[in-house]
């Protein structure tokens, strides 16, 4: 059997062929970690808003203080619809009075007995679709129609999280937004896409407030939706 002898060049010849093997893998595990590092990853959406079904209810706890006064009540509230002005409108029916809003989510107003109480121009809504990190800002003219006086406001909202909040009713999947606006209120709402409410609330008046600082804080309690 013939034998091979290595020289001083094989010597080095393999080594240098070793090294480059060795240094290849490391690129490649390299590349294929960052890879994974570097995927995309699709950011939560909620494209538009969707109404909860026709009939579906659900049960608030609310809790004030200061201003808002010092109640501390459980109000049912029922999905709904009413025609105003000639257009089928959306509402979220409540002991104290029914929130009228288009079909696409923007609310046009505080109804009570089909009568108008507060109103937006135009309707107050999200600045669709959400998702984490956005910001918008949005001016306003509220018209209460038992004093008859109209307010101009700006509002400024931002996204700040898509997580899981608990409340007495479970845990949902909500997005977190972060509101203040000119005429005193800083609110926090979480709202559920899947559900098309609010699961939580947490509303501050300030000082700046035309009728002095008070909070009011509301939790689902109980819901049933329809699928």
């Amino acid at each position: 059997m013939p034998v091979r002898v290595f020289n001083v060049q094989d010597g080095g010849t393999m080594k240098s062929t070793l090294s480059l093997r060795l240094q290849d893998a490391i690129v490649g595990l390299a590349f294929a970690i960052a890879s994974v590092g570097c995927a995309t990853v699709e950011q939560p959406k909620a494209e538009r808003y969707v109404a909860p079904p026709l009939g579906s209810t659900w049960v608030n706890e609310r809790r004030d203080t200061g201003s808002y006064g010092t109640a501390s009540i459980r109000a049912p509230g029922k999905r709904g619809e009413q025609t105003w002005q000639g257009n089928q409108h959306v509402t979220f029916e409540g002991p104290e009075g029914a929130i009228m809003a288009r079909p696409d989510g923007a609310w046009v107003g505080v109804f009570r007995d089909g009568k108008p109480i507060l109103t937006w121009d135009p309707p107050a809504s999200y600045e669709w679709p959400l998702v984490v990190g956005k910001t918008f800002t949005q001016s306003y003219r509220l018209t209460n129609h038992v004093t008859q006086r109209t307010q101009a406001f700006d509002s400024t909202s931002s996204v700040e999280a898509y997580e899981d909040v608990s409340v007495p009713a479970g845990t949902f999947k909500a997005f977190r937004v972060k509101s203040s606006d000119t005429l005193g209120n800083e609110n926090i709402t979480w709202f559920s896409p899947a559900l098309g409410i609010f699961v939580k609330q947490s509303m501050r008046r300030t000082d700046k407030h035309a009728q002095g600082p008070g909070t009011r804080e509301i939790e689902l309690v109980e819901q049933n939706i329809k699928k």
